[in-house]
C-alpha cells in the first residue's frame, strides 16, 4: 500500500493511474443499460450551447463526467492533491479542461478562473461538497459563483441497480458493469445577484435539497 501511495504521487504514476481510471470508468459507463429521467429536459440541455454550472456529489465522480454533454467547453474544478490530479487526467481524456484548486489550496485563484471561463460562455463542472466534505453538504462557493456570473446551476444525479460503496469520507459509489442505471439533470437553478445572508443560505440549502430529492426519485425508480 505504501509503495502504491508513493507511486501515485509521482508524475508517471498519476498519468498511468489517471488513464486506467478513465479507461475503466468509460468501459463501465458504456456497459450500463442507461435510462434517462425526463427526456425532454435532457434534450434541452444537450441541444443548446448555453453555459451552465454542472454539479454532482463527490461520491458520484466515477461516472458523472461521462454523462455530461460534449457540445460545449466544460472546465472541471479539481483538487491539486494527488487524488485530484489523477481524476484531472481522466477528465482531460474526456476532452474537458481542468482548473486546479480547493478551499484549502489555491481556492481564490481557482474561483477567479471559473468566473473568467463562465464570462466567455464556457461551462463549469464542480462537486459542491468536495474535495473533503462534509459529505453531501453544499458549500457556499458554487452559490457565489452562480450569483456573480448569473449562470444557472444544473444538478446531475445518477444511480445504478448494483454497486459497492467504498469506506471513504464521502462513501464513494462504485457501480457494477452491465447494471441498470438511470440519470437525470435537474431544473436550472438561478441565483439572484443581491442576497442577504439568510437568503444566501436558503439558496445553498435549496441546491442541496434538490440534489437529494432527485437522487431519491431515481433510486425509487430502480427499485
Amino acid at each position: 500500500m505504501r509503495i502504491f501511495k508513493s507511486f501515485s504521487k509521482t508524475s508517471i504514476g498519476q498519468k498511468l493511474i489517471g488513464f486506467l481510471f478513465y479507461f475503466i470508468t468509460k468501459l463501465i459507463s458504456r456497459s450500463i443499460k442507461w435510462e434517462y429521467f425526463e427526456q425532454s429536459r435532457k434534450t434541452t440541455i444537450f441541444d443548446d450551447k448555453h453555459k451552465y454550472i454542472f454539479c454532482c456529489w463527490h461520491n458520484r465522480l466515477f461516472l458523472g463526467p461521462h454523462l455530461l454533454p460534449r457540445n460545449r467547453v466544460i472546465n472541471a474544478l479539481q483538487s491539486s492533491h494527488s487524488d485530484g490530479m489523477i481524476t484531472s487526467l481522466a477528465f482531460q481524456y474526456l476532452g474537458m479542461n481542468v482548473i486546479l484548486g480547493s478551499s484549502k489550496k489555491g481556492g481564490m485563484l481557482a474561483f477567479r478562473k471559473m468566473v473568467k471561463h463562465l464570462k466567455i460562455g464556457e461551462s463549469i463542472a464542480i462537486t459542491p461538497d468536495g474535495p473533503r466534505g462534509p459529505k453531501e453538504k453544499v458549500k457556499g462557493g458554487v452559490i457565489k459563483l452562480a450569483q456573480i456570473t448569473k449562470t444557472p446551476i444544473i444538478p446531475l444525479v445518477w444511480v445504478t441497480k448494483n454497486f459497492s460503496i467504498i469506506n471513504s469520507w464521502d462513501n464513494f459509489v462504485l457501480p457494477y458493469p452491465f447494471s441498470r442505471g438511470i440519470y437525470s439533470f435537474g431544473k436550472p437553478i438561478y441565483v439572484k445577484k443581491n442576497l442577504n445572508v439568510n437568503k444566501f443560505e436558503l439558496e445553498r440549502q435549496n441546491l442541496e435539497n434538490e440534489i437529494k430529492r432527485l437522487t431519491k426519485i431515481l433510486e425509487n425508480r430502480l427499485n
